[in-house]
């Protein structure tokens, strides 16, 4: 597995020990550890391995090169959040049964609960909105509500942070801001849409239908994606304005155009 980091990563990393919370990053870094163990070990229960991991402030992109299932998606995206918060009550117990340990590990409850609690948020990239685009039925319709209450909340943190100022700097609403809005708007195209984009996950128990759609060239890349179901198998026919087939699409080679084009793009001249 490989395992990158990215440069907000580093940013937290030399905030927290140059305002003198080396401790705290070392918490922090043990919950995240926890956090994404508990996401890998999910997702070898399901089948899947875990080829990239790119570390972030507050969570990490998790590569398998596959695209999951809905079941999948949901399991995988709450294991994380649910071991921190497991993880926390753990620490509730132990200071109940052992005070004493309590100043020792009090900042290491509070990562936890944080980070599990922060990232069920259902705003993208966090691990909440890999729950919710597993759920839905429009995915694209989806991400677009998830990016936009990424970018919301991104901008709420910056006001928090700046107001910090008057009230004792935490520096963590900014870090926080800037990974949101980082991820909501600047995530390359394949960490976006790539689960989003993905015809090949059928619920054959329900019986897929086989169809045939015509369509024009003038059409946009992201309204095909309309006839597209885990119950449907969907054929393109890109036609011209007279109904002549310029070029057949399926599902597989319509996501590899989608990848390398904006989706607003007409399907004709990306082809």
């Amino acid at each position: 597995m490989k395992i990158k980091v990215n440069p907000l990563f580093f940013a937290l990393s030399l905030a927290l020990v140059a305002f003198g919370h080396a401790l705290d990053f070392v918490w922090t870094m043990l919950a995240l550890i926890l956090h994404e163990t508990a996401h890998a070990l999910v997702a070898r229960l399901r089948g899947f391995v875990v080829k990239k991991l790119v570390l972030l402030p507050y969570g990490a992109m998790m590569s398998t090169g596959e695209s999951f299932d809905k079941t999948s998606s949901v399991l995988i995206g709450l294991a994380g959040p649910l071991c921190n918060l497991i993880v926390a009550l753990i620490l509730l117990g132990v200071w109940w049964l052992f005070p004493a340990v309590y100043p020792y590990t009090q900042n290491f409850l509070y990562c936890n609960l944080s980070l599990g609690l922060f990232n069920l948020l259902p705003v993208y990239p966090l691990d909440g909105s890999r729950v919710v685009l597993g759920v839905c039925k429009n995915k694209l319709r989806a991400l677009k509500g998830l990016q936009i209450a990424g970018v919301v909340l991104s901008v709420a943190l910056l006001g928090l942070f700046i107001g910090s100022f008057f009230f004792g700097l935490n520096f963590s609403y900014g870090i926080m801001a800037v990974f949101l809005f980082y991820g909501a708007t600047f995530g390359t195209k394949e960490e976006t849409y790539i689960s989003v984009l993905d015809g090949a996950s059928k619920n054959y128990s329900l019986g897929v239908i086989k169809k045939r759609v015509e369509i024009s060239q003038s059409t946009p890349i992201v309204r095909l994606y309309h006839h597209i179901s885990s119950t449907t198998h969907t054929t393109f026919d890109i036609v011209d304005e007279k109904g002549v087939v310029l070029r057949v699409l399926d599902e597989e080679t319509l996501k590899t155009i989608a990848l390398k084009n904006k989706l607003s793009t007409p399907v004709g001249k990306a082809i």
